[in-house]
């Protein structure tokens, strides 16, 4: 009995913590897949109030709709939603998704706000989403990028395909 006590206790504990998981809502972009309503979210990365030149963006899932938040493992790091460093100031970075090297994400202040920048056919946009479509055996088939033109403040959608 004392046992199923204790352990009733931490099974309550921990709903407790998930219930008071707080998800910011402004993200430098998101990343979502078709396979599932599961999305990676990339957060600026901030020590000091500057821009943290190791990892400017940290990433990780976002759960059960958003009711949990899961961390990103070795592999999805290093093959599909890992951030690379391209270069790195105190007020700006440039950086690439470890799947995707072509695609560079200029991490700076943009009216304030930070902000993740992309250039995709000609048309500079502040990123907002990225949606993969996926095929069978884990294969992309193509990415749109969703965001805001830079100069135009117009909503834009651009499609990679490979």
């Amino acid at each position: 009995m004392k046992h199923f006590l204790i352990s009733f206790l931490l099974c309550t504990l921990s709903c407790l913590t998930l219930q008071a998981i707080v998800i910011p809502k402004e993200h430098i972009f998101r990343f979502e897949r078709s396979t599932n309503s599961n999305y990676v979210c990339y957060d600026i990365n901030l020590q000091g109030g500057k821009l943290c030149q190791k990892a400017p963006l940290k990433g990780y899932w976002v759960l059960d709709d958003e009711t949990r938040l899961g961390e990103l493992s070795f592999l999805e790091r290093k093959i599909a939603f890992g951030i690379k460093v391209v270069s790195t100031s105190e007020n700006e970075a440039r950086v690439h998704m470890t799947a995707y090297k072509a695609l560079v994400i200029r991490i700076c202040k943009h009216k304030g706000k930070w902000v993740g920048i992309v250039k995709v056919n000609g048309h500079e946009m502040i990123l907002k989403k990225m949606f993969a479509q996926m095929k069978p055996a884990l294969r992309c088939e193509y990415v749109d990028i969703y965001g805001t033109d830079i100069n135009t403040g117009e909503a834009r959608r651009e499609r990679i395909t490979q």
